[in-house]
């Protein structure tokens, strides 16, 4: 169990030192909101500059929290057709999902980064959620990166399951995990004690933190 965001992300610290990281190179990017708080905390300890990566789950209409995929803000996209078939969404549909999923994005771009996206031209990337359950996200944001003209991507989270690692493993160059569960039920908050959601308030206090000690990069 984690106490909370803040010390999940001190424990990856210890994990990524081991690691020779080019500071001068290297941008970290949280994918909102949870992996924010954790980020930061990676950000703050090996100073290295963080951003964020807006990626959002693709799912039904009927049923939001029931993902079948994700999307990043150039439209790259992982889709998991078997079970998307299986949850009966249309091509119609996805189109739909995928619109709004992309005018989501769009709106918390304005609304977290003034509208600028961050250059990663030639950056190594850490990309840092909170933890990982199917992986689509965190697939669609390594996509993203690599778009945007990133040389090295990784993947530093606290927990993933055992099942995912293979499938995330395909879009990184190399993956950081400091538990791994084999739970068939397994879902990121059961490992937190403290697991509320982080608000636009939280997400927006940090962003200025980081600004004020030189660590936003923009």
């Amino acid at each position: 169990m984690f106490r909370d965001r803040e010390e999940a992300g001190r424990l990856l610290i210890e994990l990524l030192k081991k690691y020779k990281i080019d500071k001068e190179k290297t941008v970290i990017l949280a994918i909102p909101r949870g992996g924010v708080p954790v980020a930061y905390e990676v950000s703050k300890k090996l100073g290295i500059p963080f951003s964020l990566v807006i990626t959002k789950k693709l799912a039904p209409l009927r049923d939001p929290e029931a993902a079948f995929g994700a999307i990043a803000p150039d439209g790259s996209q992982v889709i998991d057709e078997v079970y998307m078939k299986y949850m009966g969404v249309s091509s119609s549909e996805l189109e739909i999902v995928r619109e709004n999923a992309l005018k989501e994005i769009k709106n918390r771009i304005i609304k977290y980064l003034n509208g600028k996206e961050p250059n990663l031209e030639g950056k190594d990337v850490i990309i840092i959620d909170d933890g990982i359950a199917t992986g689509y996200t965190a697939i669609a944001a390594a996509m993203y990166v690599k778009n945007k003209g990133a040389n090295n991507v990784y993947l530093a989270t606290p927990v993933c399951p055992t099942d995912s690692i293979p499938r995330v493993k395909k879009y990184f160059d190399d993956v950081f995990f400091y538990e791994k569960s084999d739970s068939p039920f397994f879902a990121v908050g059961a490992v937190y004690e403290d697991f509320h959601q982080v608000s636009d308030q939280d997400m927006f206090f940090i962003i200025e933190e980081a600004k004020k000690n030189g660590l936003f990069y923009i």
